[in-house]
C-alpha cells in the first residue's frame, strides 16, 4: 500500500511538472518575437527516494528553477558589434550630410564660382574699359563670396544638428543608465525568491538599448546585479556599480564608439572641413587683393568673407590690363595656405571634396564590416537564446504525452488503491 501511495505522489507531482512545463513553453511562444527575451526551461531535479520495505523507491522529479538560455559572452560581443555599427551608421549618415552640404562638382558650388570669378577677369582683359565686363568681374566676385558663405552656413546648420543629437544621445543613455540601477535594484531583492527572468529580460534589453549609444561592458555579480562600464579615451569608466549610478555621460566625453561615437566624430571631422573652408576664404581674398593691388574683398573666413563695390573705379586702360594679367596668373600659380599645404585654389577645393569622399568611404566601409559582423555574432546569439517554435511545439507534444501517461498512472493507482480497501473490507 505504502508504494502504491508514493507511486501516486509521484503522478501527481509529474502531472503538476508537466502544467508548468507547458506553461513554460506557452510563454516561450508568446515571446518568441519580443525584443530581449531569452528562451526559458523549466529545470527538472530528482526528487529525494523513499525507504520502503522493499528498498529504496524513486519518487519523481520536481522543477527546481525556470532558467533561461544566456551566454554572457557571447551577449558582450553582441554588444561590442552593436556599438562599432552604431558608431559607424551614424558617421556615414552625418557625413553623407556634410558632403551634400558642401556639394562641389566643378560643375557646381563654390569650384563654378571661383571659376567664372576668374574668367570674368580674362573677359575683362579682352576688353578693360568696358562697363558691362566690369559689371561681370563684380558679380562675380559677389558670387563667389555668397556661394563661400552659403556653403560655409549649410555646414553650420549640420554642426547645429550634430549638437542637438549628440544632446539627445547623452540624455537618452543617462536615461538608460537609470534604468539599469533601478533593475539591478528589482532583480537583487528578487532574487532570494526565484531567478527573475522577465526583469532580467528588461535588463539586458536597456543594456543592449544603450550599447547602440555609448560602448559597454559588463561584468556580473553574485547576488544578480551588474556592473556596467564604458570605454573614454581608451580607458574604462564604470557607469554603474550594483544599485547605484556611479557616473554619467557627458557630450565632452571621448567615447570612439556608439552612436555617441559616431556623432562626435563626424563632428570632429566637420570642424576640420568647415576650418579648411575658412583657409581657403581668408587666403583667396588676401591673394586676390594682393595680386590684384585692390580691395576686392573684405573679410577673412568664411562666414565674413564679401565683394566690395566699386574696385575698378578710376583704374585706367593699361592698369586694368595689369590687373587682369596679374589674376590670369594667380589661377594657376600654387598658392601656400595657412595648414601648411600648396596648390591652385582649386586644387585645394578639390582636396577638401577628396577628403570628405574618403571619410564617407571609410566610414561607409566600417560601417559595412560591422553590419555582417553583428548579423553573424546576432544568429550566434539566437542559436542560444532565441526561442524555435517548432522545437516548442515538439516540447509541447511531448508534454502532453507525459501528462497523458502521469494521468494514467494516477487512474491505474486509484483503481489498484479501491481493489485494496475492498479486499481489506
Amino acid at each position: 500500500m505504502a508504494s502504491l501511495a508514493v507511486t501516486l505522489n509521484t503522478a501527481e507531482q509529474t502531472l503538476m511538472n508537466t502544467q508548468t512545463e507547458l506553461a513554460t513553453s506557452s510563454n516561450n511562444i508568446s515571446n518568441a518575437s519580443t525584443a530581449g527575451y531569452a528562451r526559458q526551461t523549466a529545470v527538472q531535479t530528482e526528487n529525494r527516494q523513499v525507504l520502503t520495505t522493499n528498498g529504496w523507491m524513486g519518487s519523481g522529479a520536481s522543477i527546481s528553477t525556470i532558467s533561461q538560455a544566456r551566454d554572457d559572452y557571447l551577449e558582450q560581443q553582441f554588444m561590442n558589434a552593436t556599438s562599432s555599427d552604431s558608431q559607424y551608421t551614424t558617421q556615414t549618415s552625418q557625413l553623407t550630410t556634410i558632403q551634400t552640404a558642401a556639394m562641389d562638382s566643378g560643375n557646381s558650388g563654390i569650384s563654378q564660382a571661383l571659376g567664372n570669378f576668374f574668367d570674368s577677369w580674362s573677359t575683362l582683359a579682352q576688353n578693360p574699359t568696358a562697363p558691362a565686363e566690369q559689371t561681370a568681374v563684380y558679380s562675380a566676385a559677389q558670387n563667389l563670396a555668397t556661394s563661400i558663405q552659403s556653403t560655409y552656413g549649410q555646414l553650420s546648420n549640420v554642426n547645429d544638428q550634430i549638437t542637438s543629437q549628440v544632446t539627445n544621445t547623452v540624455n537618452q543613455a543617462n536615461t538608460l543608465l537609470n534604468q539599469i540601477a533601478q533593475l539591478n535594484q528589482n532583480i537583487q531583492a528578487s532574487n532570494a525568491t526565484a531567478q527573475p527572468n522577465a526583469l532580467l529580460d528588461q535588463r539586458y534589453q536597456s543594456m543592449d538599448n544603450l550599447a547602440k549609444l555609448i560602448p559597454v561592458s559588463f561584468t556580473t555579480n553574485s547576488d544578480g546585479t551588474v556592473d556596467v562600464n564604458t570605454t573614454e579615451n581608451s580607458s574604462t569608466v564604470n557607469l554603474v556599480s550594483g544599485r547605484t549610478v556611479v557616473g554619467t555621460v557627458a557630450s565632452d566625453s571621448g567615447i570612439t564608439g556608439g552612436q555617441l561615437g559616431g556623432l562626435l566624430q563626424a563632428q570632429t571631422n566637420l570642424s576640420g572641413y568647415m576650418s579648411s573652408f575658412d583657409d581657403f576664404a581668408g587666403t583667396i581674398a588676401g591673394q586676390v587683393n594682393s595680386v590684384s593691388g585692390l580691395n576686392v574683398f573684405s573679410g577673412s573666413n568664411s562666414s565674413s568673407i564679401a565683394a566690395n563695390s566699386g574696385f575698378l573705379s578710376g583704374l585706367t586702360s593699361d592698369q586694368l590690363s595689369s590687373v587682369t594679367q596679374s589674376m590670369a596668373n594667380l589661377q594657376d600659380s600654387a598658392v601656400s595656405f595657412s595648414d601648411g599645404t600648396t596648390g591652385t585654389p582649386q586644387q585645394y577645393l578639390s582636396n577638401i571634396q577628396q577628403t570628405i569622399g574618403q571619410d564617407v568611404q571609410g566610414a561607409n566601409n566600417n560601417q559595412t564590416y560591422y553590419d555582417a559582423l553583428k548579423s553573424q555574432l546576432q544568429t550566434q546569439q539566437q542559436s542560444v537564446s532565441g526561442v524555435s517554435v517548432d522545437e516548442e511545439m515538439v516540447n509541447v507534444i511531448q508534454y502532453q504525452q507525459i501528462y497523458q501517461a502521469a494521468a494514467k498512472v494516477v487512474q491505474t493507482v486509484s483503481n489498484l488503491m479501491s481493489t485494496v480497501i475492498n479486499m481489506v473490507q
